[in-house]
């Protein structure tokens, strides 16, 4: 978890429009693990329901007590022990019902109607199913087991939901039971790039052509450049100019003689 830099609501002071600073509190869990998440989620939807989904996904973040109390309020919950953390897999009520009604291929339940025992089962199968997808998150997984809403509570840390967005939405939340560790990775040194190529042009010369003249361009047409015989070549390395230096030759093959503040040799 990290502070992150917030600013309230705005307010009208004098005419002028003022927003509030505060640090509040930030996950650290990268969004591109909860992306890989969301794409194993739409995957494996698709195939139990037999319809093409779409989804996106809420940033990770880090729910305050009052804001589980909302999240988890009478949802049902799948809870795995992970080598890393525990994770949690989170349906709300209007969702299951949602999400039930998808299932069995039948218009959504009317509000606070009760799952029988049939669509609860094939609930809980559903969220089992998608269990697997906490391994980028808690590491090798353990068992997975229906958890209470008051364990659950205590022990969530970081949140973030998978939505549908196609005609028939719900929402199934990922939580877990510890906020992942900020980790600052080692630098870069030169042993570690020993094995990448940078390719590099040397530009000689230079010029501007009419787009008149450029449309009669063909075989034997001569070009008259602005750059004088004798200039200095550029060394370049993608859209970077590296350095400038003599063009010439060594052992039958094009060279360059770098200098200015480069070290002098051929490359």
């Amino acid at each position: 978890m990290i502070a992150a830099l917030a600013f309230g609501p705005p307010r009208i002071h004098d005419g002028r429009a003022l927003r509030e600073i505060s640090f509040a509190p930030r996950s650290t869990l990268p969004l591109s693990a909860a992306c890989l998440v969301a794409n194993g989620v739409r995957e494996t939807l698709s195939r139990l329901l037999a319809t093409e989904l779409d989804v996106d996904l809420t940033e990770p973040a880090i729910p305050d007590a009052q804001q589980r109390r909302l999240l988890l309020d009478e949802a049902t919950i799948v809870r795995v022990r992970g080598r890393l953390c525990d994770g949690f897999v989170i349906v709300r009520v209007a969702d299951a019902r949602r999400l039930v009604a998808l299932a069995f291929g039948e218009p959504e339940r009317p509000e606070r109607a009760a799952l029988s025992d049939i669509e609860r089962a094939t609930l809980e199968r559903i969220l089992y199913a998608l269990v697997p997808h906490c391994n980028s998150l808690c590491g090798t997984l353990g068992p997975a087991v229906l958890e209470t809403v008051e364990r659950a509570g205590c022990d969530l840390a970081t949140y973030f939901e998978v939505r549908t967005t196609g005609s028939v939405r719900f929402a199934l939340g990922f939580a877990l039971s510890r906020d992942p560790a900020e980790e600052v990775a080692e630098r870069l040194t030169l042993d570690d790039l020993a094995e990448v190529e940078l390719e590099g042009v040397v530009e000689f010369a230079s010029g501007t052509l009419p787009v008149p003249a450029f449309s009669r361009l063909g075989r034997g047409a001569t070009i008259v450049l602005d750059t004088p015989l004798g200039a200095v070549g550029t060394l370049r390395f993608g859209s970077v100019v590296f350095a400038r230096g003599v063009p010439g030759a060594i052992d039958g093959r094009t060279a360059i003689s770098v200098t200015g503040e480069q070290n002098a040799g051929a490359a």
